[in-house]
């Protein structure tokens, strides 16, 4: 294996448009974007694992189950969506998707059924179950951002958070923020 070459006077680190070029041919990121990767990358990932353990031990239910309750109860006309508008609208791959929806009708907290004008097609419907278990854990939900992400930063900053992660992510949120209208009650 070749051994890195020593720096020497006559061969400086270069920094150019964000990127350290080293004398021995390796290359990264500056520390400032590494900070700001790296930071992003924790956070996230922090963020995540400190709320799915929380909504597991204290509701038996997954962050990203919580999730798909979420957009269902709140952002879905009548309280169902195509499962192809549900792939949309959450952060998870389509197989990801649909083993979770499995897993949620198994305990009753959602319901597949054939989608309206469409035999191909399939739609996803929160239940009464799934309302009440939303309900349930929404306030250990919220109490946990609060605590973990919003307490930590000002009202500017929140804004300013989400401005940034909409242009990381190409103004692609998933879904609007508005809410549907409170669906109706699903047995």
């Amino acid at each position: 294996m070749p051994r890195p070459r020593p720096t020497s006077p006559a061969s400086p680190i270069k920094e150019v448009a964000g990127v350290v070029y080293r004398p021995d041919g390796l290359k990264h990121a500056s520390p400032q974007r590494a900070s700001a990767f790296l930071g992003l990358v924790r956070a996230g990932e922090t963020l995540v694992r400190d709320l799915d353990a929380e909504l597991e031990r204290d509701h038996g239910i997954s962050l990203r189950a919580h999730e798909v309750l979420l957009v269902l109860a709140l952002f879905a006309p009548e309280g169902r969506l195509r499962m192809a508008e549900l792939n949309g609208r959450t952060p998870l791959s389509q197989s990801r998707v649909s083993r979770l929806v499995a897993e949620l009708e198994g305990r009753g907290l959602v319901e597949r059924s054939p989608a309206d004008g469409d035999g191909r097609g399939v739609q996803v419907s929160i239940t009464t179950r799934g309302i009440e278990k939303f309900r349930a854990a929404q306030d250990t939900h919220l109490a946990g951002l609060e605590r973990r992400l919003y307490a930590r930063l000002t009202e500017r900053e929140t804004r300013q958070l989400a401005a940034l992660t909409a242009k990381i992510l190409g103004d692609e949120i998933g879904f609007e923020l508005e809410a549907a209208p409170p669906a109706p009650s699903h047995p």
